[in-house]
This record gives C-alpha cells, structure tokens and sequence, in this order.
C-alpha cells in the first residue's frame, strides 16, 4: 500500500484567480460611497504606512477597516457568503480548473491535502466550501473582525506560512507543494516536488532559477 503523502496547495493564483480577500474589500468600497471616501480620507496615513514592510500590515488592516467598519457579525459572514458564491461559483467564477483536478486527484489518492494561503480565514474557508473541497484541511491568516475597531489580523505569508504549517501538525518537508508566486518560495523549497500554477511571466524566471528547470509548470 501506498504511504499517504502530504501536499499543500497555495489559494489565491493557484486554485482561484487573485487575491480573494484584496477583491472583497475593492468590491465592498466600490459599491458604498461613504466608505470609498473613508478609505481617501484614510489614504495619507495608509499609503506611508504600506511603502514600508515592517508597517505595511498596519496599512493593510486601516484598508480593511474602511471597508468593515459598522458592519456586525452577521453582516460581516452574509458579505464573505455572497462575495464567495460570486468569486469561486460557478458559473462565472475564478477557479483556475487544471490545479483544482489535481487537488482532486490528490484527495482521492488518500493524500492529506492541506490549503495553505494568506487569504484571511473565514474568506478563505468560505471560498474552499464553495469550490467543493471536501477532506480538505485549511491553514489561512487569522482575522477577527471587529466593529468599531481595526480588525486583528496575523498573516501568513512567506515563513510565515511554514510556520502556520507547523503548528496546524504538518511535518516540513511535505511531499508536494503547488503555488503560482515568489512569495511562496520558502513553501516551494520546503517541498520533496514543488509545482508552479499560471506563474506570471515576471515570475517565473525567479522561480525557475530557484526550483530548477525541471519543476513541474501547470498552464
């Protein structure tokens, strides 16, 4: 029999187009006036904020706040419910099919099969609900919305994501790993097989040079 593998699959650009949670909150300002000006009024303090790494989490929760601020629990998940059937639904939504085959086949194989992705959590375990990823575990960022307040959020990105990883009880390193971008690079080296989906032409020669030729590139 078979040893049952481990395989981690990036979300956004790898089994959905784009950033689920960064279209989220450019839906929910472009559709509400009021938290469109907020978010210009907002734009100084962010804007500086986000030019700097060490800040550019803080500018990112500001952005999210603008977009959130007044809206209770309940509103908050009916918002993540809607945006999720429209993002990764069919018809008309963004799955990106060939990664999603895979992961299926990756499932049926009795593989353990872990979403890794910096997408906060409740979006995206709504937008895994919705593509029908059953058995699926998922690793995200964590995000506690608040009413008034700036939400609290840890990314997962980079180390950051391996780290997430090892405390969800997932041993380093896994046999598979499949993401589309350099920001997952320490999860692509931290696989037996790593697998590019859709690299953009920016980066995959990045990537290339950091993986070896011979990596698999899904199109």
């Amino acid at each position: 029999m078979a040893e049952r593998q481990c395989v981690v699959f990036d979300l956004d650009g790898t089994l959905v187009a784009s950033d689920s949670f960064g279209r989220l909150v450019a839906r929910v300002l472009r559709r509400s006036p009021a938290r469109l000006c907020l978010a210009a009024v907002t734009a100084p303090v962010w804007l500086l904020l986000g030019a700097r790494a060490a800040t550019r989490l803080q500018a990112e929760r500001i952005v999210v706040w603008t977009a959130t601020v007044g809206l209770d629990r309940a509103r908050f998940e009916a918002l993540l419910h809607d945006f999720a059937a429209e993002h990764a639904g069919e018809p008309g939504g963004r799955r990106i099919p060939l990664a999603l085959q895979r992961l299926r086949q990756h499932v049926e194989a009795g593989d353990r099969v872990v979403v890794a992705t910096a997408c906060a959590e409740p979006l995206a375990r709504e937008v895994c609900h919705v593509l029908g990823l059953r058995g699926v575990e998922v690793v995200a960022g964590s995000f506690t919305p608040h009413r008034w307040r700036l939400p609290g959020a840890v990314p997962t990105r980079g180390e950051g994501k391996l780290r997430a990883l090892r405390a969800a009880g997932v041993e380093l390193p896994v046999d598979h790993a499949y993401s589309d971008s350099v920001a997952d690079l320490p999860l692509l080296l931290a696989a037996r097989t790593a697998h590019l989906v859709r690299p953009s032409p920016r980066h995959l020669p990045l990537l290339l040079r950091a993986l070896g030729p011979e990596v698999e590139v899904l199109r």
